[in-house]
């Protein structure tokens, strides 16, 4: 076995880090929804009106699978 071989085999495989980023992405947007549900749920009815949401339908806008995407989102910066 050469130095080289040595070093490779001590790394982390791509796969691995792949799925550790994927994993560490999803925990970071479940803990984002949550906080977002909370703040919503705090929200007065005539404000969740004003955004045109129910409070009924605070946990589908919520929920994982009906996240948006990155270019789906709205930065609340640009709307005004």
């Amino acid at each position: 076995m050469t130095t080289l071989e040595a070093h490779e085999t001590g790394r982390a495989s791509p796969r691995l880090i792949g799925f550790a980023g994927r994993a560490l992405r999803l925990a970071y947007q479940a803990m984002k929804m949550r906080s977002e549900r909370a703040a919503l749920l705090a929200m007065p009815d005539y404000m969740l009106k004003d955004m045109g949401i129910a409070r009924s339908e605070i946990e589908h806008y919520t929920s994982m699978r009906y996240a948006p995407t990155d270019t789906e989102r709205m930065d609340i910066r640009d709307a005004g």
